[in-house]
């Protein structure tokens, strides 16, 4: 096995080759000065950056310093029906040795139609990824239509053994989706996306939309009207499945704001030094998004860039 180790600020990411020639990242053990150690990897949602193609973003944020980058999950899947278009998108992942993760929704609905949509985005992602195998962790937004009952798409995905990790976006909320999931503890391919500016609005409990997402969840934490280290802590601590992969954001603590790091209630060295005290071993992937500031092209490069520099400052001061 050939392993790629590198310190980038003080945190690290690992890229290997295994036996299958199949490039590997993130998450994972690698030997390097004779002792066993675990990397986290810091990765951008490029979707947000519409004046680019997907390539072209994958390359533009690879060369300013991200070690990952996640996908829409419809954009994902148009990867897995275009044969051309898959290959390319395996050399550049490859070529710049990053780790990759696709973000998609579970239906909108239980319809037929919904569906069928669904399983046909699976089926293409599957596709892609059974060929170059170098998607790491695969997650779902969740729907309040569909939060009555995932169990039927999460043992669809499931069942392409290809998926090496597979999560929902701040699901377990409520006693009911705990229950829901409870049968698939011990299965080490399923776990948590934590959004943590979801969770601020959770744990600020202010926010009156009718949707579990952003309603206070007593077993992640007591309502608090400022939540710092030890209050994220332990809401890090209450998730009953591994966290994966945390999507990074900053808001006011009532809406779901989508903000720069630097911007917001949540102060970024907190959880810097939470991520390093629990040892996470995941994906940290910023989803600031600049036009909702009237940030475009060429200020939006400019400022995701100034709050990923932000954010490496507050992981070397953790």
């Amino acid at each position: 096995m050939h392993e790629i180790a590198y310190a980038i600020d003080g945190w690290r990411k690992m890229c290997y080759t295994d036996w299958t020639g199949k490039t590997r990242v993130a998450g994972n053990l690698c030997r390097t000065g004779g002792r066993m150690e675990i990397f986290m990897v810091n990765g951008l949602a490029i979707w947000h950056y519409p004046h680019r193609n997907d390539l072209e973003n994958v390359r533009f944020f690879a060369e300013n310093g991200f070690g990952g980058v996640s996908m829409h999950g419809r954009a994902m899947a148009k990867v897995g029906m275009n044969d051309e278009l898959g290959e390319a998108f395996a050399a550049l992942i490859r070529e710049k040795k990053l780790a990759l993760t696709a973000h998609s929704k579970l239906p909108l609905t239980h319809s037929e139609e919904d569906v069928a949509i669904f399983k046909r985005d699976i089926d293409a992602i599957a596709k892609w990824q059974k060929k170059y195998g170098l998607l790491t962790v695969l997650s779902f937004d969740v729907a309040q239509d569909v939060r009555d009952n995932v169990m039927p798409y999460i043992e669809y995905v499931l069942q392409y053994e290809q998926f090496d990790k597979v999560a929902l976006e701040d699901f377990g909320v409520t006693p009911d989706e705990r229950a829901q999931i409870e049968p698939l503890k011990g299965n080490g391919r399923f776990g948590y996306l934590l959004d943590l500016g979801h969770m601020n609005i959770r744990m600020h409990g202010i926010n009156t939309e009718p949707i579990n997402l952003f309603r206070n969840s007593p077993s992640e934490g007591p309502q608090t009207q400022a939540p710092g280290y030890e209050e994220f802590l332990y809401s890090f601590r209450s998730k009953e499945f591994p966290i994966f992969e945390i999507h990074l954001h900053n808001n006011d603590g009532v809406g779901d704001l989508h903000n720069f790091l630097e911007s917001g209630t949540i102060d970024m060295h907190d959880i810097a030094r939470v991520l390093k005290q629990i040892g996470f071993d995941g994906i940290v992937t910023i989803e600031t998004v600049p036009r909702l500031f009237g940030y475009h092209y060429p200020e939006s490069d400019e400022k995701i860039l100034q709050t990923f520099a932000y954010w490496n400052e507050c992981l070397k001061e953790s």
